[in-house]
């Protein structure tokens, strides 16, 4: 998943209007989660039909336990492989860089799965269908205003209580995120045992995950 970067208004204990910019694979994870402690959530996506982007991956146990939070683990145990250790070797010489054995956790059954992203985003977008999330497509995010994302070609979205920004790396938010106007704060979004939480430290999380081949 990639990084995190969230716009708050001060309130938000009470049940918020949320909108997600990206219906990528944080995207849907993002509005599961959210939808489910009782908030509002409208997804945008550039694409006029959802679709991964990028090929295989590997969700690690962290990923694997919010996907247990959702109940999705199985399915994605179902359409995964396992791995157990992650070896690399420089060419020509054979060098060994990278040498990670998930036993060294000391966690029974921990192990990384490898998973084509197709798969994964595809366990994830019918369960956001099944909750009844609106996806709001043909949307290209351009910017963000007072709660409105702006759109590309013109046109904005209603004012939301909170935006999500999902959209990766090069996100065109990713400026705005880090010189927040006035009265809202720059967040980051990170996993607790209660659920997804805003702190109003003005920097953004992420959690990375190599490729598998």
């Amino acid at each position: 998943m990639t990084g995190w970067r969230l716009t708050v208004k001060p309130s938000s204990m009470r049940r918020l209007d949320i909108g997600i910019a990206g219906c990528g694979i944080g995207g849907l994870a993002a509005a599961l989660l959210l939808a489910r402690d009782g908030h509002r959530i409208s997804l945008y996506e550039r694409f006029e039909a959802p679709r991964p982007v990028g090929s295989g991956l590997i969700v690690q146990p962290t990923g694997l336990a919010i996907l247990d939070r959702l109940g999705l683990s199985g399915a994605l145990v179902a359409a995964a492989a396992p791995i157990e250790r992650l070896l690399g070797k420089a060419e020509p010489s054979g060098r060994v860089v990278l040498d990670v054995r998930y036993a060294w956790l000391r966690r029974p059954g921990a192990v990384g799965y490898g998973v084509h992203r197709a798969a994964l985003f595809d366990i994830l977008h019918r369960a956001v269908t099944a909750q009844g999330i609106p996806i709001r497509t043909g949307r290209t995010v351009s910017g963000l205003s007072a709660g409105r994302l702006r759109f590309a070609g013109g046109g904005s979205s209603p004012g939301h209580d909170l935006v999500v920004d999902a959209l990766g790396s090069t996100s065109p938010l990713a400026g705005e995120a880090a010189r927040p106007p006035g009265r809202w704060p720059t967040g980051r979004c990170g996993r607790a045992s209660t659920g997804w939480t805003a702190s109003t430290n003005p920097r953004s999380s992420s959690a990375t995950g190599r490729r598998a081949s």
